[in-house]
């Protein structure tokens, strides 16, 4: 009788065993994302847009997370929200808003939902989202020193820094083809970089390429530049130059001018 009711219980483990492991292994059902909406779909840095979607789950207990993907980087490190909160229903339906901080990247951005779960990470795919290109300022600029007296030049030639600043609400490195070009004539030979490099499609005037600004990660940027100089000149003079260069849109291709910024020189 004993020998039975041992080999009853060892039978009796091994089934309930095998009914707890087939319950664990059970497939977790897949989230189903419906009605999803981004409103508008275009906007500046800065702005914001709404999302909308109901979210259906078998179980929302296992949803751990939900966000955004797919907003630039720049934005995200600058602060922008991204996260939803999990549902607490089967069917939720869902409206939020989120400010798109600067820096933004401009450009089309693919947008997905994601829901991370205690097992798996599922991925819906919600629709683009188009960021304006801002146009770039330039905020100043100026030679460093900004004069010499021609007496004091003991060698033909004086290393200077140019410096400017440029902002962008895209990013500062959006700003491209910074380009100092001479105001007149008596400009023209009296700056090196480390040689005068012909840009055309700057109003047709040759000039000198400055360095770019490389931060995308912020709205504002300082770029030094090594110049060279005539420092023997006969008498006192002005010597004037401007300040140029570009911004792309990544949706059009097209370009924006900055507005040009004066700098000046003086030889005392």
């Amino acid at each position: 009788e004993n020998r039975a009711m041992k080999t009853y219980i060892a039978q009796f483990t091994a089934g309930a065993s095998l009914l707890l492991s087939a319950c664990t292994s059970a497939p977790e059902v897949r989230p189903n994302v419906g009605d999803g909406q981004i409103t508008p779909r275009e906007i500046s840095p800065g702005e914001s847009f709404e999302v909308s979607f109901t979210l259906f789950v078998n179980d929302p207990t296992v949803v751990e997370r939900i966000y955004l993907r797919g907003l630039p980087q720049n934005t995200v490190a600058a602060g922008t929200r991204t996260e939803l909160a999990p549902p607490t229903k089967q069917s939720s339906d869902y409206r939020a808003r989120f400010e798109v901080k600067a820096p933004a990247m401009d450009g089309q951005h693919n947008l997905e939902l994601v829901i991370v779960t205690s097992g798996k990470t599922y991925v819906a795919p919600f629709g683009a989202l188009a960021i304006r290109d801002t146009p770039s300022r330039i905020l100043h600029s100026q030679f460093l020193p900004g004069s010499h007296a021609a007496a004091d030049c003991q060698t033909g030639t004086r290393l200077l820094t140019f410096e400017y600043a440029v902002a962008d609400e895209n990013g500062a490195a959006d700003f491209v083809g910074p380009t100092l070009l001479p105001v007149d004539q008596g400009s023209d030979g009296f700056v090196f970089f480390p040689r005068w490099e012909p840009i055309y499609w700057l109003g047709g005037k040759p000039g000198i390429a400055l360095n770019q600004p490389t931060d995308s990660a912020r709205t504002e940027e300082l770029v030094t530049s090594k110049i060279r100089i005539n420092c023997r000149m006969p008498q006192a003079s002005l010597y004037q130059y401007d300040v140029k260069g570009q911004s792309i849109s990544r949706l059009t291709g097209r370009s924006t001018d900055a507005e040009a910024i004066r700098v000046r020189y003086f030889v005392k």
